[in-house]
């Protein structure tokens, strides 16, 4: 059932539910009338009769009263008439007639009422007290007045009913009439107040369920109507400048992904170069070291030798010993270019605010965060000094750890981060002097890390996540940056469970401890080079805490 025809069927019930109350009322009111006209009729009756009879003597008051009944019926009056007592004789047994006796008797005047019958017929009777001349002399109500006789007067009612039926004939035409004239009004209104605005909107809602955000729906009104017109005109240009938003996030997160897993190759590149020169950096330089020793052992048997070969033999084993030694020289060369070009490249100072770059970092996770139900409680000190280090280097430190922890929740949990200042001295440094350091701790959840991996979770290509979920190079690369930025970082598992790492970046000279003018912050990082290929790959393959 379509909405104008709910609120048509509505308001015509409401309206035929007001005429048909209205109507039963009228009716009432009707009825009520003509009783009282009934009754009123019956009190002048009544008030005639005593006039004609009263004062009635008690020797002749029976004759009397049968003989006006009598008259009465051969008339064929209104009302019947019947003698009800004479003095204390009683000469009925109707429990209605007694009632109506009674009360006559103590309200000293006639008294009436409408009654029903078993039969379903309705009829009007009234008991009137008669008087003789010694009570009449009495004032109303004395308590020594009672009537000697009583008469009756009864009349069928059954009118005042085939009127009432009557006057409802006459009224439920009108009733059909205003009850369909409200109805075709009503959804006339509704089709065209309404059902057509309604109609544009939900025209507007399925082109933006297809995809079609451009719709515009003008809001002729200032009503409701208007007002969801003017909402959804705001909703599509919310979902406009969302999507493009949208568009722009995952342009950038494909790029992101596509150097990602570039700079993880390179990575793998690098440390595989570094594996291979550290197996063939000797037997290179014992290669190299025979090859040039028999060049120079060759040319001093050539200049002491008398045979007339023999300077010919140490020309040739000369030329040998200089094509191994070149050999040996271009294979070193080889090796040191692929560990150039995949070495991370030392940071680019600058004064960074490490509150801006953990917020930043928590953003661009804040989808993944929600998805898995995570709630993040960050905690920044007030007034955080700068550190000194590369702005996207650290972020991708921040971005590694944050990935740990979330993975370490995968049914959801709390992730814990704070940054403060602290005065530590350095490890392995005992006899400096203590320095200032910020501090960013990051606390999960999660199952926690066992003891045997506290000291393997920074080895390169070490993990505990299961096979093609993850490179082991998350943490390893993040302990190179920090270390770097010539800080360092501290794990810890309470007893409670989860895991927390602490960072550790040295302040930078002369902070203050208070934001300045903007210097050093997040929004400068423009300028910086790009991320480090061996740095960047641990963002694609974060490593896991519980862990990697």
């Amino acid at each position: 059932m379509t909405l104008g025809t709910r609120v048509t069927v509505v308001t015509t019930l409401l309206v035929a539910s007001v005429l048909a109350g209205s109507g039963i009322a009228a009716l009432k009111v009707r009825r009520a009338n003509l009783e009282a006209d009934l009754d009123r009729e019956a009190h002048e009756i009544a008030t005639a009769l005593r006039a004609g009879i009263e004062p009635l003597d008690r020797s002749t008051a029976e004759e009397t009263l049968v003989q006006r009944a009598r008259a009465a019926r051969q008339h064929d009056e209104l009302f019947a008439l019947e003698v009800l007592s004479v003095g204390d004789e009683k000469r009925t047994d109707d429990d209605a007639w007694r009632l109506l006796m009674r009360a006559a008797d103590i309200q000293d005047a006639p008294v009436g009422r409408v009654f029903d019958s078993a039969s379903g017929a309705r009829s009007y009777a009234m008991a009137v007290p008669l008087f003789d001349a010694a009570a009449l002399e009495l004032p109303p109500r004395h308590p020594g007045r009672h009537p000697i006789a009583i008469m009756g007067m009864r009349r069928d009612a059954g009118y005042i009913d085939a009127e009432v039926a009557a006057s409802a004939r006459r009224i439920f035409p009108l009733f059909l009439v205003v009850v369909i004239g409200v109805a075709v009004g009503v959804r006339i209104a509704i089709q065209q107040i309404v059902v057509r605005a309604l109609r544009r909107l939900l025209e507007g809602i399925d082109a933006v369920g297809t995809g079609d955000l451009s719709r515009v729906i003008l809001a002729e009104r200032d009503d409701e109507i208007g007002t969801i017109a003017g909402r959804f005109n705001a909703m599509t240009g919310s979902l406009r400048e969302a999507r493009e938003e949208g568009e722009r996030a995952a342009d950038a997160r494909l790029g992101l992904e596509a150097r990602l897993r570039q700079s993880e190759k390179l990575a793998t590149i690098g440390q595989m170069a570094a594996e291979i020169a550290h197996e063939l950096g000797t037997p290179l330089n014992v290669i190299g070291g025979r090859a040039r020793a028999m060049a120079k052992r060759a040319e001093k048997v050539a200049s002491s030798s008398l045979a007339p070969d023999a300077a010919e033999v140490a020309r040739e084993v000369t030329k040998n010993a200089v094509i191994i030694g070149d050999e040996v020289a271009r294979i070193t060369k080889i090796i040191r270019q692929v560990l150039d070009f995949s070495r991370p490249r030392g940071p680019t100072v600058t004064r960074v605010r490490l509150a801006a770059v953990v917020a930043e970092a928590l953003e661009f996770l804040r989808e993944t965060i929600r998805r898995q139900g995570i709630a993040v409680d960050l905690r920044t000190s007030p007034a955080p000094p700068e550190v000194p280090g590369d702005p996207d280097q650290i972020q991708q430190v921040c971005l590694n750890l944050f990935m740990n922890a979330i993975h370490a929740m995968p049914h959801g949990g709390r992730l814990q981060v704070a940054t403060e200042r602290v005065v530590r001295r350095k490890g392995g440094l005992d006899l400096a002097p203590p320095a200032e350091y910020v501090v960013l701790t990051i606390a999960d959840g999660g199952p926690g890390i066992p003891l045997t991996d506290r000291e393997k979770i920074f080895e390169p290509f070490f993990t505990t996540k299961d096979e093609g979920q993850g490179t082991g190079l998350g943490l390893a690369v993040s302990h190179g940056i920090v270390k770097d930025h010539d800080g360092w970082i501290e794990v810890d598992s309470p007893a409670t469970g989860g895991a927390v790492f602490r960072v550790f970046l040295p302040c930078a000279v002369g902070a203050s401890g208070s934001e300045d003018s903007g210097e050093g912050s997040s929004a400068e990082r423009s300028p910086a080079p790009a991320p480090a290929p061996a740095a960047a790959a641990a963002l694609a393959q974060p490593q896991s805490i519980g862990k990697d």
